[in-house]
């Protein structure tokens, strides 16, 4: 009998003990489910962000292109703004809006389709053509200074040359009241012209800002074109003028097209002149 009580309490005890090792087991198999929870919802909440983060960062980068677009044609209408009063302050006194265009240009907005920059003889076409009031002799300019002469058009596009192109030339002046010339390219770097055949005494220090002299029916007074670099003797007799453009041509997208409202009036009245030569 007492070995048959031992063996009971025996049963009893090893029952008790494994029920407590059951609900300890299910008890750290739950603290277990519970800490994997966490860790998988931290980890979820971490994916999650760095998703949104860079969802966020690629629709910015898409947007940018369009902010872009919009901020230079805000620049563009502004520099037109500023002409028009610009050339309301030069009149002798002021005039109504209708008569605000003193310089005798006009100023359309445009983007550029295509552009050479590689070649000797590069050039550039416009999304705007003769339905938007352009004609051949049209200046292209920026901000940043003068860009090409059109030379043909059909009715929604342009074509120029630029003036990375030995063919073309612009009068500019150095300084506000220096001497003009003729700048043109060097055909050798995007950014680097020469004024050429100057006097021998013209003054030009590196640092002095070149600007369109207004002599040409192509282009208004007073654009900026580029900065003297440099100057050195030609031949002895006169003075080339090296000079670093301001306009960038490899970074375009946008351009003003200027037209000179009187040029068909300058135009007649320089062949009336010619004819009565002969």
């Amino acid at each position: 009998m007492p070995g048959g009580r031992r063996t009971s309490s025996t049963v009893i005890v090893s029952a008790a003990i494994f029920i407590i090792l059951e609900v300890a087991a299910l008890a750290m198999l739950h603290s277990s489910s519970v800490l994997q929870d966490i860790w998988l919802n931290r980890a979820s909440h971490r994916v999650s962000g760095w998703l949104w983060s860079r969802g966020n960062r690629i629709t910015s980068y898409f947007q940018l292109s369009s902010r872009n677009r919009l901020l230079e044609e805000e620049i563009a209408r502004q520099g037109e703004e500023l002409r028009k009063y610009r050339s309301l302050e030069k009149s002798e006194e002021y005039l109504s809006k209708a008569q605000a265009y003193e310089d005798g240009f006009d100023y359309i907005f445009a983007r550029i389709v295509k552009m050479g920059t590689n070649s000797q003889r590069n050039y550039i076409i416009i999304n705007k053509g003769s339905l938007d009031g352009v004609t051949t002799d049209c200046g292209i300019v920026t901000g940043e200074g003068v860009v090409g002469v059109v030379d043909a058009v059909d009715p929604h596009l342009a074509y120029g040359r630029t003036l990375m192109n030995p063919s073309m030339n612009v009068s500019v002046r150095i300084g506000r009241d220096g001497l003009a010339g003729p700048l043109s390219w060097d055909g050798r770097s995007s950014k680097g012209a020469i004024l050429k055949g100057m006097p021998l005494g013209t003054v030009a220090q590196p640092g002095d800002t070149l600007w369109t002299s207004g002599y040409s029916a192509i282009f208004p007074a007073d654009i900026p074109v580029g900065i003297v670099k440099g100057s050195r003797t030609h031949s002895g007799v006169s003075l080339d003028i090296t000079v670093e453009l301001l306009q960038d041509f490899g970074s375009l997208d946008y351009v003003t097209i200027v037209r000179n409202l009187n040029l068909e009036g300058i135009e007649a009245l320089e062949k009336s002149m010619e004819e009565k030569k002969r």
